[in-house]
């Protein structure tokens, strides 16, 4: 069957059932009204991307681009991010030189320190 034009326009194109356009031009929502990180919410969210960042960068499977990724966040330690690699181990106990150096190594004996730099 063909569908049937008005002067240009498409009539299946219907926006009658938006009556109240409010919801769009409402008010953005308040920082308060977010329910707070708990340290405990924190500290998993450090754990979690400590681990997957190191599954990843061992994975065969994982793209070049993001081991690259994950092995330059491991390797800057003058980033001030909240969840920076020196943050995310001094939060969950790690020594981050002792640790970064130990993944260095591992990177080396495995031969795929030289696809990174």
């Amino acid at each position: 069957m063909r569908k049937s034009y008005f002067k240009g326009h498409d009539r299946t194109f219907n926006l009658d059932w938006i009556d109240d356009w409010v919801w769009l031009f409402g008010p953005e929502p308040v920082i308060e009204d977010f329910p707070p990180w708990s340290e405990q919410d924190i500290h998993q969210i450090c754990e979690c991307l400590l681990n997957d960042s190191l599954r990843n960068l061992f994975d065969a499977r994982c793209s070049l681009e993001t081991s690259v990724e994950i092995y330059k966040w491991i390797t800057d330690i003058r980033d001030p991010g909240p969840f920076s690699f020196v943050n995310c181990c001094i939060l969950t106990g790690v020594d981050p030189d002792e640790f970064g150096s130990l993944v260095t190594f591992r990177l080396q004996k495995t031969r795929r320190l030289s696809l990174l730099h």
